[in-house]
């Protein structure tokens, strides 16, 4: 279809409404407010209610709020004022949460760095912000910053640094550093060229008396948080996301989970959203603030245990009722026979969100079994704030193999992958997991349209007009890059990225696809599926696999390649596997399937 359509007939037209969950309304009516006032808010309302759990420590809503105001105060001595930027390269600790929350509330930007981020990595997004000021952990200074040319790193004036053995409780934070638990850098700089150093401490008692200066927030145009994206098309961006973007991302997830989970509503004040997903990446950080919104404790974990089956422990004692995860935290928690002392013994949980990559439904299947909760497929991405779709929390609502349907205020639409200007149709096929020969007529690249919407890139006027297009009717679409469909009943099939399409004989082959069907194979743990270069077939299909702890050195590549054979289109089962101990993923436990083509 070349003609373009209004949102309410793009919702006819791809019968978004046909499944629509009838407690979840389709629009809301925004009261919004600058984000770090929405700290203030929970403070008010819970002052008394957990806001952080870490290792041990805790700490209420009002003591956090407190802390809040000190480090924010002690930021604008620093002389960070409105507009500046904070760059925050720390795991999921109260400092974290601190120094976010803040940052934003005196009208400065967010920039959260991922800890495994290296000393490259880290030069680039300091100087691509025009960060001055820069909070980590000592360890990770030492890591990868020590003895490293600071100046590269012109505009930043100072450096603050903060130990991973503050917010532990006393005797396990002696015991941590004297049998060396707890890494740390023994002695820490005072200055390094122009940049002057600050220990966490002190910057927040140099915080009292409280004053924190008033400032006044646009916003739509404000920008609160700025997340770098993972640089998958190139050097990472930052996407500018706004106090409103910010703010109604986090009411559009919890009007979606709250109206379909009457419980919810009960625990207002007293759940806990476990934290295992960095805090520093777009899913930790929409975590963080709907826990916030809620008045719920943060459960946070620097890290995953050695032990899985651990996160299940802490989840049970410290009365979890929620979880945002990916699917290999879903497959590492199946797979510890320890895991199954916890059966029975979450009564607590609610429900469990994966996303980032598709999880195989023997995955879904098996936790949900173990734990009593359905896990809920969504999509998004950071320069949506980042969460597009969910599926329903009502099982008779959910599809497998889907990432639901979109968020309130969220409009989707197929476009052609090539030239982006025609709309495609909704796959008529029932079940959609085959859309047939004429599948390009359905298949293309989704975009989408909503209140969560970034701003633009940084910097980048270029790839913010080609990722943001305006429609006749002046509506801004963002085009997503993924490739994928929406069925007969407006559920949201991703297929693949566009740039890991395969071209096999002239045939469009989507790696996540030909993922799925391995994923059946009951050795198979986890799957990579890419395209290799071939002068005959143009690209050759190739799957990386790593097997289930039972079956390793009982099946081989050769059997593997024989049942895709006899289970998969001639034109999409993988000619190679390679069998590999582990896949490489991101920092989420995303499967990078660039990581797989270097090698």
């Amino acid at each position: 279809m070349n003609i373009e359509m209004s949102q309410e007939d793009l919702i006819k037209f791809y019968g978004i409404n046909k499944k629509w969950p009838k407690e979840t309304p389709r629009h809301i009516e925004y009261d919004t407010i600058p984000l770090g006032e929405l700290l203030s808010m929970t403070a008010l309302k819970y002052p008394d209610s957990e806001a952080i759990y870490f290792e041990g420590f805790r700490m209420t809503y009002l003591e956090l709020d407190t802390l809040v105001d000190q480090f924010a105060t002690a930021l604008s001595k620093l002389g960070v004022k409105k507009g500046d930027v904070v760059c925050i390269d720390l795991p999921n600790m109260p400092q974290y949460v601190i120094a976010h929350w803040a940052t934003v509330r005196i009208g400065a930007t967010s920039n959260p760095i991922l800890p495994v981020n290296r000393y490259v990595e880290i030069v680039h997004q300091v100087n691509d912000s025009k960060s001055n000021t820069l909070l980590i952990l000592d360890y990770l200074y030492k890591e990868y910053l020590l003895g490293k040319d600071l100046s590269k790193m012109p505009t930043l004036k100072q450096i603050i640094l903060t130990g991973s053995a503050e917010y532990l409780p006393p005797m396990k934070a002696k015991l941590g550093t004297a049998l060396g638990k707890v890494p740390r850098m023994k002695e820490w700089p005072e200055k390094v060229g122009t940049i002057t150093f600050h220990k966490f401490q002190e910057v927040l008692k140099d915080g009292l008396p409280i004053n924190v200066p008033k400032v006044d927030i646009n916003l739509k145009e404000d920008i609160s948080v700025l997340i770098y994206t993972g640089g998958t098309t190139g050097v990472p961006k930052g996407v500018m996301t706004s106090h409103y973007s910010m703010v109604i991302n986090a009411l559009q997830v919890d009007i979606w989970a709250s109206t379909q989970l009457p419980k919810m509503n009960e625990l207002k004040g007293k759940g806990g959203m476990m934290l295992v997903v960095p805090l520093a990446h777009s899913f930790g950080n929409i975590g963080m603030t709907v826990s916030v919104l809620e008045g719920w404790k943060m459960i946070l974990l620097p890290r995953p245990p050695e032990k899985i089956s651990n996160i299940l422990k802490i989840m049970m004692k410290e009365k979890a009722t929620y979880m945002p995860g990916v699917p290999t935290l879903y497959i590492k928690i199946n797979e510890d026979p320890n895991s199954s002392k916890y059966k029975g013994k979450l009564d607590t949980l609610i429900a469990c969100i994966s996303a980032a990559s598709a999880i195989p439904e023997e995955v879904k299947n098996e936790f949900e079994k173990l734990t009593g909760v359905s896990i809920v497929e969504g999509y998004g991405m950071s320069e949506c704030s980042p969460v597009v779709s969910l599926n329903p929390f009502k099982k008779s609502l959910q599809k497998v193999n889907t990432v639901g349907l979109p968020l309130s205020d969220t409009i989707l639409k197929i476009v052609d992958a090539e030239t982006g200007t025609k709309i495609l149709s909704p796959c008529p096929n029932e079940s959609c997991e085959n859309c047939g020969e004429d599948e390009l007529q359905y298949i293309g690249e989704i975009c989408c349209t909503g209140p969560q919407i970034m701003t633009g890139y940084l910097g980048r006027k270029d790839d913010t007009e080609y990722a943001i297009r305006k429609d006749s009717k002046g509506i801004k679409w963002y085009y997503t890059s993924d490739i994928g469909c929406i069925d007969n009943d407006g559920y949201l099939r991703i297929k693949d990225r566009k740039r890991d399409m395969i071209k096999r004989k002239g045939h469009a082959v989507f790696p996540r696809e030909v993922e799925d069907f391995i994923y059946m194979h009951e050795a198979v743990s986890e799957v990579g599926v890419i395209g290799v270069p071939d002068p005959e077939t143009g690209q050759e299909i190739k799957a990386f696999v790593s097997l289930k702890p039972e079956y390793k050195g009982k099946v081989t590549k050769e059997e593997l390649i024989e049942w895709c054979q006899n289970n998969i289109s001639p034109y999409k089962y993988p000619r190679m596997i390679e069998i590999v101990p582990e896949l490489p993923k991101s920092v989420i436990g995303k499967i990078l399937r660039r990581e797989l083509r270097k090698e």
